[in-house]
């Protein structure tokens, strides 16, 4: 983060990666897992862009613990293929954030799969959720009415929402 403690307003974006040959199922292509080890490993070291990373827990004890996930995988990954991963904040609370994250392929773009992120802001000492310090509760919330006004990849449905979704008997919809 930035002396003044402003948040980057971009999508995120890892350094290049190629799907590795033991990667690879009997299928011929990239094992689901390695898909979710992905979204956790890479996008754990993009949070040190948000201030939320490594730096974070250690300076502060407090972490991100994930409580849910929604993943979609969408497109094959062969052995050799260059990757790139995007996140972005679509939404954040006092003691929540949830993170869109997209694998891309990075030789033309295509998404491969995303994952929905629900992450809670927990004290390592006391393993209970605690809120963020207010002042980065707010940015995250700043960042997150920017980034989620950003265009979803073609196709997506969001799945996790942090608003409590009411059930009417045929449908879920917004509590709000």
């Amino acid at each position: 983060m930035s002396g003044d403690d402003t948040l980057p307003t971009e999508i995120l974006l890892s350094d290049v990666r190629t799907v590795e040959e033991d990667w690879i199922d009997l299928y011929g292509h990239m094992n689901m897992v390695r898909y979710v080890a992905l979204f956790d490993e890479v996008g754990y070291a993009l949070l040190d862009r948000w201030g939320l990373g490594e730096t974070y827990t250690r300076e502060k004890r407090y972490g991100l613990f994930v409580v849910n996930v929604a993943v979609h995988y969408r497109r094959e990954l062969r052995a050799g293929t260059p990757l790139v991963l995007a996140m972005r904040l679509l939404d954040a609370d006092d003691k929540r954030m949830l993170s869109l994250l997209e694998l891309r392929r990075a030789d033309d773009g295509t998404v491969a799969a995303t994952m929905e992120q629900l992450s809670i802001h927990v004290d390592l000492d006391t393993r209970k959720v605690v809120p963020f310090d207010p002042a980065l509760a707010a940015r995250l919330r700043g960042l997150a009415d920017i980034q989620s006004g950003f265009p979803l990849p073609p196709g997506h449905q969001r799945k996790l929402f942090l608003i409590p979704k009411a059930f009417d008997g045929f449908h879920q919809t917004s509590s709000v």
